[in-house]
C-alpha cells in the first residue's frame, strides 16, 4: 500500500509546489491515461490465463453492495440534505463508486500479480458500465423529462464507448480469446510500456488530487467517506463471505475493491453535469487520505 501511496505524494507535491506547468502535466495525464494505460490493459488481457471465477456471485457481491450504498447516499442526499433528485445521484455515486482503475489496478497487481487480480480485472470492466449507466439515466432522466427515453440511452452509450479504458481491456479480451499470437517483437517493445503505464497513472491520481481543494464542504465529506470507506466494503465483505460463501481469494478481492477511496471519476461526472463540484472534490481527497489506513488493516486482517 506504502508503494502504490508514494507516487501518488510524488504527483501530490508535484502540483503543490507548482514546479511543472499546467500543461506539461496536462499532457502527461493524457499520455498516461489515454496511451500508457491501455496498452499496459491490452498486454495484460492477452496475455492472461483467466481463472475459473464465478462470475456471479463475484459480480453480486461487489456490485450489490455498492448499489446499496448508492441507494444510502442518495436517500441521505435527497432526505437530510435535500438535495434536487441529480446532485443526490452524484452524492450516491460519490459514496460507491470506487478509484478502480488508476488506484485500484496498480493496488491489486502489486499485492496479488497478474493472475490472482484477473477476478479484479473482470469487476474493473463493468464498473463504470454500470454505476456510470445508471447514475447517467437518473441525471439524464431528471433534467431532460420531456426528451423520449430513446434519446436519453443513447446519450448514455455514446458516453460510455468514450471510456479509453473500457477499450483497452475489450481490445485485449478479443485478442485473448480469438487466441491471436503475440510476436515476441512486439512484446519487447509494448511490456516495459505497460510496466510504467500505472507508475506513471498513479503521479497523474495524485496530480489531480492536489488540484481539488478539502476546505469547504467537509461536512459532506465526512458523510461521504464514512460510507465509501467503511460501509461500503462492510456490506461488501458480509455478502461475499457469509451469504455468497466466497473462497478467501475473492472474498479480499471483493472487499478490498469495496474499499478504494472515492474514484477521482466521479469529480469529472460532477463537472460534467455542474453538480456537487465542491463536495465531491473534497470526498476524492478525504477518501483518499483515509484509504491508507483502512487498505492497510484490511491487507493485515483478510487472509487471500
Amino acid at each position: 500500500v506504502l508503494g502504490v501511496f508514494s507516487y501518488i505524494i510524488i504527483g501530490y507535491i508535484i502540483k503543490k509546489l507548482n514546479i511543472i506547468p499546467n500543461a506539461v502535466t496536462k499532457k502527461f495525464d493524457y499520455l498516461s491515461f489515454n496511451v500508457l494505460l491501455p496498452i499496459a490493459l491490452i498486454v495484460n488481457f492477452w496475455l492472461i490465463k483467466f481463472p475459473n471465477v464465478v462470475i456471479y456471485n463475484l459480480i453480486f457481491a461487489f456490485f450489490g453492495a455498492g448499489i446499496i450504498v448508492f441507494i444510502i447516499g442518495f436517500f441521505i442526499g435527497k432526505k437530510l440534505y435535500q438535495f434536487k433528485t441529480d446532485d443526490s445521484a452524484l452524492f450516491g455515486l460519490g459514496a460507491c463508486f470506487g478509484n478502480s482503475v488508476a488506484f485500484g489496478i496498480p493496488l491489486m497487481y502489486s499485492i496479488l500479480g497478474p493472475v490472482n487480480a484477473m477476478p479484479y480485472m473482470i469487476l474493473v470492466l463493468f464498473h463504470g458500465i454500470i454505476h456510470f449507466t445508471y447514475t447517467t439515466l437518473i441525471i439524464e432522466n431528471y433534467r431532460n423529462r420531456d426528451q423520449s427515453n430513446i434519446i436519453k440511452i443513447m446519450k448514455t452509450i455514446i458516453g460510455l464507448t468514450k471510456n479509453i479504458v473500457l477499450f483497452g481491456m475489450f481490445i485485449g479480451l478479443f485478442l485473448n480469446y480469438t487466441e491471436t499470437p503475440f510476436p515476441e517483437t512486439l512484446q519487447n517493445i509494448l511490456k516495459p510500456i505497460a510496466k510504467i503505464a500505472l507508475p506513471t497513472v498513479l503521479i497523474s491520481l495524485g496530480i489531480a488530487l492536489g488540484g481539488f481543494k478539502i476546505a469547504q464542504d467537509i461536512s459532506y465529506s465526512v458523510v461521504l467517506t464514512g460510507l465509501k470507506n467503511f460501509i461500503h466494503p462492510l456490506i461488501a465483505f458480509i455478502l461475499a463471505k457469509y451469504i455468497l460463501l466466497m473462497s478467501p481469494l475473492l472474498v479480499f478481492i471483493v472487499t478490498m475493491a469495496a474499499a478504494l477511496p472515492s474514484g477521482s471519476q466521479t469529480y469529472y461526472f460532477s463537472y460534467r453535469y455542474n453538480s456537487l463540484k465542491n463536495i465531491i472534490s473534497a470526498n476524492v481527497v478525504v477518501s483518499t487520505f483515509i484509504s491508507f489506513f483502512t487498505l492497510s488493516f484490511l491487507l493485515l486482517v483478510l487472509p487471500y
